[in-house]
């Protein structure tokens, strides 16, 4: 989704559930680096600030695909900064810092703020005033003219519209007992159709898991984000789409379609 500005900021909370393998923690997010990178072609953004940067995997694609942009990373991890570094090299602004990057994007015209995968870690590690302001000031503010999104955010319609019985009798026969028992502990049993969809989100980040398990990947709607879009944005596009790497895992692992 792409929101454009016609016309301040997450203070996150770290938690205490650190990230305990940072290699795998970035392979995963490094999946399907192809679609994460949907909103360039279509807007005209000379600056792209990557909200929760990690290890600028993203920064670093973005920079191959189109070495004219100007990139930005932000993230409160500095190990993760360090790591970015590497990929983007010394003169990018990698920062934990935001009024560094409101202060850096005064140079640009046509500022994109990017948000990969990061709304539900804002929503596990945030208190609730520090969630509106992110969405009031943050994102919605006046500071950027373009906002690109891809998260997993479902619409509020999701219900058992179908028998998903045969797909929970593989997913419990399947899957790893511990992990199964955890996960239903936090967020009850897979027997309906979101919280199904919520554990095959996720049932495979075993190395991280304590963290994994506690963030709650579907926080918000889709009808209740077009709600906090504020006025003097607007939605220019839109697509609905699932990551073809987590299908074929699913496939593989559950034989669920």
């Amino acid at each position: 989704m792409i929101i454009k500005n016609f016309k301040l900021f997450l203070e996150e909370l770290v938690g205490d559930k650190p990230i305990t393998d940072y290699e795998v923690y970035n392979k995963g997010m490094a999946m399907s680096y192809d679609d994460k990178l949907f909103f360039l072609n279509k807007v005209d953004a000379d600056v792209i600030v990557d909200f929760g940067c990690a290890n600028g995997y993203i920064l670093q694609k973005i920079q191959e695909a189109n070495p004219n942009i100007a990139v930005i990373g932000y993230d409160l991890d500095k190990n993760m900064l360090t790591q970015a570094r590497q990929k983007v090299g010394e003169d990018v602004l990698l920062t934990t810092n935001w009024d560094e990057v409101l202060e850096e994007i005064k140079k640009y015209k046509s500022p994109l703020l990017l948000l990969s995968s990061v709304i539900h870690e804002v929503y596990s590690y945030s208190h609730t005033k520090i969630v509106k302001k992110f969405w009031e000031s943050q994102v919605f503010g006046i500071n950027f003219k373009w906002v690109a999104i891809r998260d997993m955010i479902p619409s509020i319609n999701i219900k058992d519209e179908k028998d998903i019985s045969s797909d929970v009798e593989k997913i419990r026969k399947k899957s790893n007992p511990d992990i199964l028992e955890s996960f239903e502990k936090r967020w009850g049993v897979i027997d309906t159709y979101r919280t199904m969809i919520h554990y095959l989100l996720k049932y495979r980040y075993v190395d991280n898991w304590e963290r994994e398990v506690n963030e709650n990947y579907l926080p918000i709607s889709v009808e209740t984000f077009k709600k906090k879009i504020t006025r003097g944005w607007k939605i220019v596009f839109e697509e609905r789409f699932s990551v073809k790497f987590t299908k074929d895992e699913i496939k593989k692992d559950f034989d669920i379609d």
